[in-house]
C-alpha cells in the first residue's frame, strides 16, 4: 500500500515537472516561431469566427474584466513589467553601466512610439473609409456616435496588433535572462527579484496569447484582424530583426549595449 502511494506521488511529481518544463520551453520559445504561431491563431480563429461561430460566452462580451482591465491597457502593462525586467537584467549584463542601461530602456520608447503611431493610423483609416450608418450627413465618427448612430469603416483590429506586438516584445526581452551567470555575487542578490519579474512577465505573455485566441474567434472580420497582425509582425521585424542589430540602435536585449 505504501509502495503504491509512493509510486503515485512520484508519478504526480513527474507530471508536474514535465508540465513546468513544457511551460518554460513555451515561454522561452524562439520569437520567430511564436510569430508564425500567432499568425496561425489569427487565420484559424478567423475561420472559426466566419464559418463555425461559437456560442456567446463571458469572453465574447467586450466588457469582460480581462478586456476592460488588461487588454484595454495592453501596452501599459507590457511597458511596466518590461521596464522592471530590462532595468534589473541590464544592470547585471552591462556591469552596472547606467548609460548602457538607459540605451536598453530606449527599446521601450521605440515600442511606445510604434504603439502610438499605429493606433492613430488605424483610427485615421477608419475615419477616412467610414460612413455614418443611419445619417450620412454626419461626416465624422465622433459626431456620428454623439448623435447615437453607428460609424462603419475599415476598423483595423487594434487588439490583434497590440496583443501580437506586445507578446513578441515580451518574448524578445525575457530571453535576456539566459545570457547572464546566475552565480555571481550581485546576481545572487538580485536573482529573487528578477525571478519574480520574469514570472510576472511570463504570466502577462500567456494572458496576451490567450486573449489573442479570444479576439480571433469572437471579434472583427478576417481582413481587419489580418491587417492588425501584419502590422504587428512588420513592426517587430523592422525593429528586433533589422534595426536593433545595427550599432546606431538601442541594441538587442541579450547583448551588452555600448555606452551612449
Amino acid at each position: 500500500m505504501a509502495s503504491n502511494k509512493r509510486l503515485l506521488k512520484n508519478s504526480e511529481s513527474s507530471l508536474i515537472l514535465q508540465f513546468k518544463e513544457g511551460l518554460s520551453d513555451w515561454i522561452l520559445m524562439s520569437p520567430t516561431s511564436k510569430a508564425a504561431f500567432y499568425w496561425l491563431i489569427v487565420i484559424v480563429g478567423s475561420f472559426i469566427h466566419d464559418f463555425v461561430p461559437l456560442p456567446h460566452s463571458y469572453f465574447s462580451n467586450k466588457k469582460n474584466s480581462l478586456n476592460l482591465y488588461f487588454v484595454k491597457f495592453c501596452w501599459g502593462w507590457t511597458f511596466a513589467v518590461l521596464f522592471a525586467f530590462i532595468t534589473s537584467t541590464s544592470f547585471i549584463y552591462s556591469s552596472c553601466n547606467l548609460s548602457a542601461m538607459l540605451r536598453h530602456l530606449c527599446r521601450l520608447i521605440v515600442g511606445t512610439f510604434g504603439w502610438y503611431f499605429w493606433v492613430n493610423i488605424f483610427n485615421y483609416i477608419e475615419e477616412l473609409t467610414g460612413v455614418c450608418e443611419g445619417e450620412e450627413s454626419l461626416t465624422t465618427k465622433s459626431n456620428c456616435h454623439r448623435e447615437g448612430y453607428h460609424w462603419v469603416g475599415f476598423d483595423t483590429s487594434g487588439h490583434a496588433f497590440l496583443l501580437i506586438y506586445s507578446a513578441l516584445v515580451i518574448s524578445e526581452e525575457i530571453h535576456a535572462i539566459q545570457s547572464w551567470d546566475p552565480h555571481g555575487r550581485l546576481n545572487l542578490f538580485l536573482r529573487p527579484l528578477i525571478d519574480l519579474i520574469f514570472f510576472s512577465s511570463s504570466l502577462l505573455l500567456l494572458l496576451w496569447e490567450f486573449m489573442l485566441v479570444i479576439t480571433s474567434v469572437y471579434f472583427h472580420p478576417v481582413q481587419e484582424k489580418a491587417v492588425g497582425a501584419l502590422v504587428a509582425l512588420f513592426t517587430w521585424t523592422i525593429t528586433y530583426r533589422v534595426w536593433y542589430k545595427n550599432e546606431l540602435s538601442p541594441g538587442l536585449p541579450w547583448q551588452p549595449a555600448k555606452s551612449l
